[in-house]
Formats: structure tokens, sequence, C-alpha cells
């Protein structure tokens, strides 16, 4: 929880400058990160849209999600205008796509892929990659939050530690709503 939080609590509040009535796109809403991107948006006054597969529809919808996207069959960008804030855990294609939904003056924030800077100085736009870094503060703050149950980290599966390489094969698939956990002894879990 601690990592995959504070990675999304960072990329879209100190990064993306993510602040309440702010219109948010998040690419990869099931997905570790993900999951935890939609509940700080809504937590902090968002409307959120995001990209998923069609399968986990009902579940970025459950974490928050005003609308979400099938990426395999619908085009965000004939749907969406004027986003304040994307923020990108896929890369790619998908993130060249993002150009086109960001209104003027909008951030668009990645884990992965720096964003192109001549197409983020035409629309005047706030771009990063970043990586996340240790805050005891936003920890807190975090923490807070799922204190209040406003955040709830979704757990996929737990695996014995001598099973890292299933869980490590399910990660591979792609096919992961939230976190996997690995126990390492007598409950403990990492």
């Amino acid at each position: 929880m601690p990592l995959a939080a504070l990675t999304a609590w960072q990329g879209m509040i100190d990064y993306g400058g993510l602040s309440a009535g702010k219109r948010v796109l998040i690419h990869g809403g099931a997905g570790g990160v993900g999951h935890f991107a939609i509940q700080i948006a809504k937590a902090k006054g968002a409307w959120v849209a995001t990209t998923c597969a069609g399968e986990d529809i009902d579940f970025v919808r459950s974490l928050g999600a005003d609308t979400a996207f099938d990426y395999k069959t619908e085009k965000f960008e004939d749907k969406l205008s004027d986003i304040d804030l994307v923020y990108d855990l896929i890369a790619g294609e998908t993130q060249e796509r993002s150009y086109q939904v960001l209104k003027h003056r909008g951030a668009l924030i990645s884990t992965l892929q720096e964003p192109d800077k001549a197409k983020a100085l035409y629309k005047n736009l706030t771009i990063a990659r970043y990586t996340t870094k240790p805050d005891a503060r936003e920890l807190a703050q975090i923490a807070a939050l799922i204190e209040q149950g406003r955040i709830k980290p979704v757990i996929h599966a737990v695996y014995p530690l001598a099973d890292v390489a299933k869980a490590e094969q399910v990660l591979d698939q792609g096919r992961v709503r939230g976190k996997i956990v690995l126990t390492l002894q007598d409950g403990l879990r990492a």
C-alpha cells in the first residue's frame, strides 16, 4: 500500500496540482496504482474518468470513477474534453492521444514516459515523468483517508513467498485489480 498509494498521491497532487473541482483522466484505473489514484482523486473532490479493460468497468466505478472507458473498444478522446489532469500509467499511444483532451494549462503526468515537450508547449501544459520519493507527511495523510474509509486498498490475491514466481506470472498477464500480496510467514505480509 505505501508505495502504490504514495505514487498516485505524488503524481496527481504534487506534480499534477490536483484539487477539488478538477477534471482528471486516469489511464490504467484498475491496477495497483490506478485504483488508489481514483480514490485519492475522489477524496480530494475531483471528477474522475478512467481507462481500463471492459471487464473492469464496474470495478473502477465502484471505486468512485464518474465515467470509465474500455481501452480496447472506446476512444476516450472522442468523448472527453477540458481535462485538467491526465495521470498516465500506460504510456505509448495512450499518452499521445491524451493531448487532445487536455485543456489549456492542464497537466500530463506519467510514471512511465516523459511527455512530449513540444506538444506541451502548444497548450502551455505542466508535464512530468517522475519517480516516487519517501514522504512520511504524505503517508500520514493517506493513512488518515484509509482510516476514514475514503480509500480502500484492494487485494487481488495473496501468495506465500515461496510462490513469488506464480505471483509474478499473474502480474505479467496484466489482469490484476489492485495489488498482489506476498505473505512472509504466519500471516505477515510484504
